[in-house]
């Protein structure tokens, strides 16, 4: 988050240095985690053995400790959001334009997806015949020890259904973000 603050004044450069700019942070970002994880000495605690397969040793190489974010995680998912950037600059499409309309709320999303995903998620656990007594509260937010879910690809319907719910919310509250400037504390949500 203090990342994206602190680099915030990127975007008011004009399209071809804010382009630049991306770029070489990409590349920066890319080559020092491919250093580091080539190196398998510093950057993520879990280090990447060989395995039986190119494949797994490509994944074991791919796998970094998200949670605390390791400095591989960081370096790679910002490294890939620069190249995305980077390329996202020259589209003037709708799915820019959508993709903008969750950018401009990039806070206020995250807290109502936040509630909204686990309100599901104990409606979900509902429908599969778990009651209050099942949940056990902790770090696990509820979800009882018994075999439960669904499969990746409901898992992916309710993520898109969330967020085609969420959007017309988050569009009318850029809409308000936009026509009140003088609530300064607004730009922060």
């Amino acid at each position: 988050m203090y990342l994206g603050f602190g680099s915030g004044f990127i975007f008011n450069f004009f399209a071809e240095r804010r382009k630049a700019v991306f770029i070489k942070l990409a590349a920066g970002l890319m080559v020092l985690f491919l250093a580091l994880r080539f190196s398998n000495l510093y950057g993520d605690p879990a280090l990447w053995p060989k395995q039986n397969t190119d494949l797994f040793t490509f994944l074991s190489f791919m796998n970094v400790t998200k949670y605390p974010p390791s400095l591989l995680y960081s370096s790679s998912t910002l490294g890939i959001m620069f190249i995305l950037l980077y390329f996202a600059e020259d589209l003037t499409n709708k799915i820019r334009r959508v993709v903008s309309v969750f950018g401009k709320v990039p806070l206020f999303y995250y807290i109502i997806h936040w509630y909204t995903a686990h309100i599901v998620m104990y409606l979900l656990l509902f429908v599969q015949g778990f009651g209050f007594a099942d949940f056990l509260f902790g770090f696990n937010l509820g979800r009882p020890k018994a075999e439960n879910g669904i499969p990746l690809w409901g898992v992916y319907l309710v993520w898109l259904s969330i967020i085609c719910a969420l959007y017309p919310l988050c569009k009318w509250y850029g809409a308000y973000k936009e026509n009140h400037k003088e609530k300064w504390w607004l730009r922060y949500l």
